[in-house]
C-alpha cells in the first residue's frame, strides 16, 4: 500500500474515532469545544500558522500539475495525430531511403491488421529560404514533401479562410507557407521565395506561395516554420529520386487515445523493420513525449516540495509549540480534572478531539490556499521563465488538492497526537500547583534507552552508508550516532556538555569541505533536506544549551544600571523553556537557511559570469555555423571583399578569425562495443593557435609525426599545437571525464589521456584517435572531440561536413551590426551567428529568474515563523499573567515589562536569523570548494542578505509588538488574581 494511501486510511480512520468519541463521551466533546470557543481571535491565528503546511504540499502538486498538463498539451499540439516515426537517423541527421521501404512496411502492417489508420511517406528537409519582395529571410526553414493520397489519417491542412487544401492541388512552383513560416519571412499569398538547397553544389529553388496555412494538425508539425510541397515535386527539387527520410504513423484512437495501442504498433513496425533487413527505427515519438512530460511535473512537484520542505517542518514544529504553550497554560485545569477522575487516556482524547478540529479544517484551509498560491507560482512562472513556444495555462487535478488534505490532515493530526501525548503525562499535585515537572528515574531510563537506541541506528547508516558508497547512509548515519550518544550521556545529567559537543560535531561533520554524496546514485532532494535539517538542528541545541548561560555571564560582570533587571528577565524565561525556545528559532533558522542558500547561489552565478563566459567561449566572442551547407568556398576572400575594415572589427583583423570542419559522428573507445553521438571538430591552424581553453589533465608527451621524436607537453598551448604535428591525436571536452558540476549522467563516453577511440561517420568511414588531452570545462557551443582540419577533410566526404567559425571582436566593435551582416552576406550558405556573453547572460537571467521564484515561494514559509512568534507571544502573556503582575507589583514599570517581551522576541529572532543565513553562508561555501572552485568566484551577496534579514527582524517585530504592548498595560492588581 503507498504511503498516500496509507495516510488516507489514518486520515478516515482518525475522523471516524473522532465521531465515536464525539458520541460516546459528550463531556470530552464539550471540553474541547469550550477550549475552542473561548479563544476565537487565537484559534485563527493556529489556523493561520497550521494550514501553511498544507498550502506548500497543495500548490507543489498544483504546479507540477500545470506543468505536466501544458508540456502534455504541447505534446498534442506539436505532433498532431503522429504516434510513431520511422526514419535512418545518425547523429541527429536524416539520412534517405527509398520510398519502396514505405510501401513494404506499410503492407507487413496492413497484412497483420495493425491498429493504425495512417501511414505516410515525407521528405523533410531545412534551408534557408529568402522573401525577395518581403526583404526578409530565414536560414532554418523546414520544407516537407507530402503525399496527399496518404494524409487522410492526419488530418487536412487548413487555410486561414476555414478551407481545406491538398498538396497535389499545388502546380509545379507552388508551396503552401504555415503562419509562422510566413511570419518569419515576411510572405503574403502570391509572393516569390527562394530555397537555397545543397551542402555542396547548392540548387535554387523557387517557389511561389499559394496559400498560408494555419498552425494546426500537420502544420504545427514542432512548432517549426513550415513550406508544403507535392511529395514528387521535392524529390525533383531536392535531387532525392523515389527516396524519403521520414515514415509518420497514426494509431486508431485519435490525437490522444491512439497512445493505447502504441506498443502493438511498434512491436509490428520493428518485425517488418526486421523482416526487410531495413537500416530504419522506430522512434515513439509521442509515447516520449508523454513521457517526459509527466516527468517534467514530478520533477517540479519535488522541487517546490523540496523548496517546501522546510516551511512543512516549521509548520510541524509550530503545532509542537502551540500544544506545549496549550498544555502548560492550562496545567493547573488539567491537573483538577485528573483529581476529579479523568484518565491519562480522557486528556488524550480532549486535546486530539480539539486537534482535530485544528488539522481538519487547517488542511481544508490549506489545500484551498495552496491552490490560490500555485496559481500566483504560474503566473510568475509564465512572465519570468522562458518556456519557447509552450503556452502556459492554469490547470490542476481535483486529486491533487484531495491529496493535499489527506496529507496536511495526517501531518498535522500525527503531530498533535504526540503533543497530546506528552501533555497527558503529568503530576496531579505538580500540575494543579502550577509547578515544573522533575526528572524521574524512569524518564532518565527512558532517555537512556532512546539515546542508545539512536545510537545504534546511527552506527548502522553510517556502515551502510560507506559500505555501499551512499550519501543518503553518510550524511545521516554519523550525526545521529553522535546525537544518540549525547542523548545516553544527557541521561545521566550531563546535558548541555553532551548535546554541545554532539551538535559541533554534527556541524563539523557536514559543513567539512568533502563531498559525502555520490553523484550517481543518490536523491540529492532527500540528501539536501536531511542536511538542512541536520545544520538547523544541530546548531538550534548549541544555541539553546549555551546562549542563555552566556548571556548570563555577560550580564554578572556587566555593571549594575537601570537596564540588568530588564536584560535579566528577559534572558530566563527562554532559557528555563529551553524546548519552546528551540522549537521557536528552528521556525525561523529552517526557512532562513534555505532563502539564504538560494541567495548565496544566485550571488555566486552573478560575481561568476565573466569567468564563466571566458571559460566557455575560449577567447571568441561570436560563433558562425552552417547546418545545411558544408564549407563555405572562399569564405575569408567574401569576408574581405564585404567587411572593409576587418581591423577595426577583429581583434588582430582577418587573424581573428578561425575556422573547423564539423562532422555528426559517432564514438567508441577502443575494444569498446557501445558507441555515442559526438561532433567531430577539425580545426584549422588559427583555431589552434588563438583558443584558450585549458585542461584538466593531458599526455606529458606525444610523437612528432614529421620528426618522429617524443616532444614534452608542459602547457595548453603545446597540448593543441600537437594536433597539428599528429594526426593520430584527439582532445575531448570535460563530458568525457566523468560525473561533474555540469554532466552527472554516467551513461556516457568515459575516456582519460592516453585511451584510444574510433570516430566513424555513417557510412562506417572511420578514423582511429588518441586522447592526448581533457578539457577543463564541458563546453555548452563546442562540445565534442577535437582533431586537426586536414584529419577531417582527409577522411570524410565534403557533403557530410559543416562549417564553424569562431571571431575574436576587436573591444570597440558593434557585435550586433557585426552579426547581422554576417548573416545577411552568407545567407545563402545559411550561415547563423551566436553572441557567446549574449547567449549565456540570456541562460543565466533565466537561472536567476527561476531561483527568485524559489525564494519567493519560500517566503511563504517565513509566515510560519511569523504566525508562531505571535502565537508564542500571544499565549506567553497569558500563561505569564501573574508573573507579569508580581514584577509590577516589585517596581517594574510599563516600560520595562515591554523591554523584556521586546527582547525576548529580539532574542529569538537574532537566534533564528543569525543560525539560518550564517549556516547558509558556510554551506554554501562548502558546496562551492567541492564542486565549483575551479569555475566560480566565491562572493557573498551582502546586500540581498541583509534585504532579507531587514524584513525577516521587521516580521518578527510587527507580529510581537501589540502582544507585547499589550503585556505592559496590564494593571499589577489585576494580573495577580487572572484566571482566564
Amino acid at each position: 500500500m503507498a504511503v498516500a494511501d496509507l495516510a488516507a486510511l489514518a486520515v478516515l480512520v482518525g475522523i471516524v474515532l473522532a465521531a465515536v468519541v464525539l458520541a460516546g463521551r459528550p463531556l470530552l466533546a464539550r471540553l474541547a469545544a469550550r477550549n475552542i470557543r473561548r479563544r476565537t481571535s487565537r484559534v485563527l491565528i493556529v489556523l493561520a500558522g497550521l494550514l501553511v503546511g498544507t498550502a506548500v504540499i497543495s500548490s507543489s502538486l498544483v504546479v507540477g500539475d500545470t506543468l505536466s498538463y501544458i508540456f502534455l498539451e504541447d505534446v498534442y499540439v506539436r505532433l498532431g495525430a503522429i504516434d510513431e516515426i520511422v526514419s535512418n537517423e545518425f547523429n541527429g541527421q536524416l539520412i534517405s531511403f527509398s520510398e519502396a521501404n514505405a510501401t513494404q512496411v506499410a503492407a507487413d502492417l496492413a497484412a497483420w491488421r495493425t491498429p493504425i489508420d495512417g501511414l505516410a511517406p515525407t521528405l523533410l528537409k531545412v534551408m534557408p529560404v529568402r522573401n525577395v519582395a518581403g526583404n526578409k529571410g530565414n536560414q532554418q526553414i523546414t520544407v516537407m514533401g507530402l503525399d496527399a493520397s496518404r494524409e487522410t489519417a492526419f488530418g487536412p491542412l487548413t487555410a486561414r479562410d476555414g478551407s481545406s487544401v491538398t498538396t497535389d492541388s499545388l502546380n509545379a512552383s507552388a508551396v503552401y507557407a504555415n503562419e509562422r513560416a510566413a511570419a518569419d519571412l515576411n510572405a503574403t499569398v502570391g509572393q516569390q521565395l527562394t530555397l537555397f538547397y545543397g551542402t555542396t553544389n547548392q540548387t535554387l529553388v523557387h517557389a511561389t506561395v499559394a496559400a498560408i496555412v494555419r498552425d494546426e494538425g500537420t502544420a504545427a508539425y514542432e512548432h517549426r516554420s513550415l513550406l508544403f510541397m507535392d511529395l514528387r515535386r521535392a524529390q525533383v527539387a531536392f535531387n532525392e529520386s523515389d527516396a524519403i527520410n521520414q515514415m509518420r504513423i497514426s494509431n486508431i484512437g485519435g490525437v490522444a487515445d491512439g497512445l493505447g495501442v502504441a506498443d502493438n504498433v511498434t512491436t509490428n513496425l520493428r518485425l517488418s523493420i526486421a523482416i526487410h533487413h531495413l537500416d530504419l527505427r522506430v522512434h515513439s515519438v509521442k509515447a516520449d513525449g508523454i513521457a517526459q512530460a509527466v516527468q517534467i511535473g514530478r520533477d517540479a512537484t519535488e522541487l517546490f516540495l523540496v523548496m517546501g520542505a522546510f516551511g512543512i517542518l516549521a509548520g510541524i514544529l509550530l503545532i509542537v509549540n502551540i500544544f506545549v504553550m496549550l498544555a502548560e497554560e492550562r496545567k493547573p485545569e488539567l491537573g483538577i480534572a485528573r483529581a476529579l477522575g479523568f484518565l491519562r487516556k480522557d486528556l488524550l482524547a480532549t486535546f486530539a478531539l480539539e486537534g482535530t478540529f485544528y488539522a481538519v479544517v487547517a488542511a481544508a484551509l490549506g489545500s484551498l490556499a495552496g491552490v490560490g498560491l500555485g496559481y500566483v507560482m504560474v503566473y510568475f512562472f509564465d512572465k519570468l521563465v522562458p518556456h519557447g513556444q509552450v503556452p502556459v495555462t492554469f490547470h490542476f487535478d481535483p486529486s491533487s488538492v484531495l491529496t493535499a488534505f489527506v496529507a496536511g490532515t495526517a501531518l498535522t493530526w500525527a503531530t498533535i497526537l504526540v503533543a497530546s501525548w506528552r501533555v497527558s503525562r503529568l503530576n496531579i499535585v505538580r500540575a494543579i500547583r502550577d509547578l515544573p515537572e522533575p526528572g524521574t528515574r524512569e524518564r532518565s531510563r527512558d532517555a537512556l534507552a532512546a539515546g542508545l537506541l539512536a545510537a545504534a541506528a546511527g552506527l548502522a547508516l553510517t556502515a551502510w552508508g560507506f559500505l555501499a558508497n551512499t550519501g543518503l547512509g553518510k550524511i545521516p548515519g554519523p550525526p545521529l550516532l553522535s546525537l544518540g550518544l549525547g542523548i545516553a550521556v544527557a541521561s545521566r545529567g550531563h546535558a548541555r556538555a553532551a548535546l554541545t559537543i554532539a551538535s559541533a560535531f554534527n556541524l563539523v561533520w557536514i559543513l567539512v569541505p568533502v563531498g559525502l554524496l555520490n553523484q550517481q546514485t543518490d536523491n540529492v532532494s532527500i540528501a539536501f533536506v536531511m542536511t538542512g535539517i541536520i545544520l538547523v538542528g544541530s546548531a538550534i541545541l548549541i544555541a539553546v544549551f549555551n546562549v542563555s548561560e552566556a548571556l548570563r555571564s555577560l550580564l554578572r560582570r556587566a555593571n549594575r544600571g537601570r537596564g540588568r533587571p530588564v536584560l535579566s528577565t528577559a534572558v530566563s524565561y527562554p532559557a528555563e523553556k529551553r524546548f519552546r525556545t528551540g522549537m521557536t528559532v528552528a521556525m525561523f533558522a529552517l526557512i532562513l537557511f534555505m532563502v539564504t542558500l538560494i541567495s548565496m547561489v544566485q550571488g555566486l552565478q552573478a560575481s561568476s559570469l565573466d569567468t564563466f563566459v571566458r571559460q566557455q567561449s575560449g577567447g571568441y566572442d561570436v560563433i558562425a555555423y552552417t547546418t545545411s551547407y558544408g564549407e563555405i568556398p572562399n569564405f575569408r576572400q567574401i569576408l574581405r571583399e564585404n567587411f572593409t575594415d576587418l581591423d577595426g572589427t577583429l581583434l588582430g583583423g582577418e587573424n581573428g578569425v578561425s575556422s573547423a570542419s564539423v562532422l555528426p559522428a559517432k564514438v567508441e573507445t577502443a575494444g569498446g562495443n557501445r558507441s555515442y553521438d559526438y561532433t567531430l571538430w577539425g580545426i584549422d591552424n588559427f583555431l589552434i593557435r588563438s583558443n584558450g581553453y585549458g585542461f584538466t589533465s593531458f599526455l606529458p608527451s606525444f610523437v612528432n609525426e614529421s620528426t618522429g621524436r617524443s616532444e614534452s607537453l608542459t602547457d595548453r598551448t603545446q597540448v593543441w599545437l600537437s594536433l597539428r604535428y599528429n594526426h593520430t591525436l584527439a582532445i575531448v571536452d570535460r563530458t568525457a571525464a566523468g560525473p561533474n558540476q555540469f554532466v552527472p549522467d554516467s551513461s556516457r563516453l568515459r575516456v582519460v589521456p592516453g585511451d584510444r577511440i574510433r570516430a566513424f561517420d555513417a557510412m562506417g568511414r572511420s578514423v582511429n584517435l588518441t586522447i592526448v588531452g581533457v578539457l577543463e570545462q564541458a563546453l555548452q557551443f563546442t562540445s565534442g572531440v577535437f582533431v586537426d582540419q586536414d584529419v577531417v577533410r582527409a577522411v570524410f566526404p565534403a557533403q557530410e561536413r559543416y562549417t564553424a567559425y569562431f571571431f575574436q571582436m576587436a573591444p570597440t566593435a558593434d557585435v550586433g551590426a557585426f552579426r547581422a551582416n554576417l548573416e545577411r552576406v552568407f545567407f545563402a550558405y545559411g550561415l547563423q551567428t551566436i553572441d557567446i556573453r549574449e547567449e549565456i547572460g540570456r541562460a543565466f537571467d533565466a537561472s536567476q529568474q527561476v531561483l527568485t521564484l524559489m525564494e519567493a515561494y519560500l517566503g511563504i514559509g517565513l509566515l510560519v515563523g511569523i504566525a508562531g512568534l505571535a502565537v508564542i507571544t500571544l499565549r506567553a502573556v497569558v500563561e505569564r499573567r501573574t508573573q507579569i503582575g508580581a514584577l509590577r507589583a516589585i517596581g517594574f514599570t510599563r516600560r520595562m515589562v515591554l523591554f523584556v517581551f521586546l527582547l525576548e522576541i529580539a532574542l529569538i529572532a537574532v537566534l533564528g536569523i543569525g543560525i539560518g543565513v550564517g549556516l547558509g553562508i558556510v554551506f554554501a561555501y562548502k558546496i562551492w570548494a567541492v564542486y565549483f572552485a575551479d569555475i566560480i568566484v566565491f562572493r557573498i551577496p551582502w546586500d540581498h542578505l541583509l534585504l532579507i534579514v531587514g524584513i525577516a527582524s521587521v516580521a518578527a517585530v510587527a507580529s510581537t509588538a501589540q502582544p507585547a504592548v499589550r503585556a505592559s498595560r496590564i494593571p499589577p492588581a489585576e494580573a495577580l488574581r487572572y484566571i482566564e
